[in-house]
């Protein structure tokens, strides 16, 4: 959301952030003007039993959180009048918004909503919009009548079937933000592929929420898929690095070619990797993309479990769907040319697409046009 929001900032627009208490700094530390205008959702997920698809729609079309934040999103609409809403793919209530207020509304991209299917979606959302009396909807895809933008080439999209094709545009490189990579790096034996593993941003997130005493829940242990990512690593000849996110990891009996730090600038990392081993969260199968890197996902939760399949349909790498399986599918990838050549065709692919101010262009035209 970031680079898209500034991208229209940048072209004179006046753009207005829309979010949930804890991201306002995050916006705003990016120079965009932000309101905490939505609910924050962790108590919606810390009520469901499990992460599957069923169970994501009645969080995000829920009566919870829908009833909470669409009549705060209307009074953030009401003075600050827009003529275009971009939201999060998971984020309904600026749909319902923009739908009340008769304006072009477009999602951009979010994980779990590519896998989700549009008519599954429906019933639930046609329900929140009997409730505030708005129009409801025959066809499913209404919530993407204008449109839908993304960060990945079409031939590599990670959409669920149904979804409308995307305007794809290639995100500014995050290394570019980041800190240098540290000196130590430079050491390491040039003789033996180095591999990256990480368990991503949200596991760590909801555990250090949960032990702040905050609602939170946690659809995985982090230690245990930490332990089950460094015993992988542990069998392979090869040199790692593993990034534990912040997570306390006990580093008794790791081996000397397997390397723990807390956080590292990944983007820059994955430019000098032969293997991202990763719990396929969507942001990590961008990143990897953009580098060219292959990946083997082992997911844990959520939107993780299609991206895994997907990473495998594409031939973009492997999938191990239980710990035991993914030392043995880093061994596959690392001695495929195929899925190296993949990942570097989707690489070229995606370094072909237009920057992103030309998705702020196409924005501007349509919230001109309406």
């Amino acid at each position: 959301m970031i680079p898209a929001a500034s991208a229209l900032a940048r072209a004179g627009h006046e753009v207005l952030v829309a979010c949930v208490p804890q991201l306002v700094e995050e916006f705003t530390s990016a120079g965009l003007k932000a309101v905490a205008a939505l609910p924050d959702q962790a108590e919606c997920w810390a009520e469901i039993t499990d992460t599957g698809h069923d169970q994501v729609i009645k969080v995000v079309v829920g009566q919870r959180l829908l009833a909470r934040g669409y009549p705060e999103l209307r009074k953030v609409a009401a003075w600050f009048e827009p003529d275009l809403v971009l939201r999060d793919g998971m984020e309904f209530c600026g749909c319902l918004v923009a739908e009340q207020l008769g304006i072009p509304h477009v999602a951009a991209p979010s994980g779990a909503v590519n896998t989700l299917a549009p008519a599954a979606i429906a019933p639930l959302l046609n329900e929140r919009r009997a409730e505030f009396g708005l129009d409801v909807q025959d066809d499913p895809l209404a919530i993407y009548r204008y449109g839908r933008i993304d960060s990945l080439p079409p031939r590599y999209s990670f959409a669920a079937r149904g979804i409308p094709r995307a305007v794809a545009y290639r995100q500014p490189e995050a290394s570019d933000r980041c800190e240098p990579l540290p000196s130590w790096i430079t050491e390491l034996d040039p003789g033996k592929p180095l591999v990256y593993g990480a368990i991503g941003v949200a596991l760590p997130t909801a555990a250090a929420s949960r032990d702040g005493g905050k609602a939170s829940t946690i659809p995985a242990d982090p230690v245990r898929a930490l332990a089950a990512l460094v015993g992988a690593l542990s069998e392979l000849d090869c040199t790692a690095v593993v990034s534990t996110g912040g997570v306390s990891f006990p580093r008794a009996g790791v081996p000397p070619h397997v390397r723990l730090v807390e956080h590292i600038a990944q983007p820059l990392l994955l430019q000098t990797v032969q293997l991202f081993v990763t719990h396929g969260g969507y942001n990590s199968v961008r990143e990897a993309v953009r580098a060219g890197v292959p990946m083997v996902v082992a997911p844990l939760f959520g939107d993780q479990l299609d991206n895994a399949r997907k990473v495998a349909e594409l031939g973009l790498g492997e999938q191990a769907t239980a710990p035991s399986e993914i030392a043995a599918a880093c061994r596959k990838v690392l001695g495929s040319s195929e899925n190296l050549a993949r990942a570097r065709h989707a690489q070229r692919e995606l370094l072909a697409l237009p920057p992103v101010d030309e998705v702020a262009r196409r924005l501007a035209l349509l919230a001109s046009a309406r």
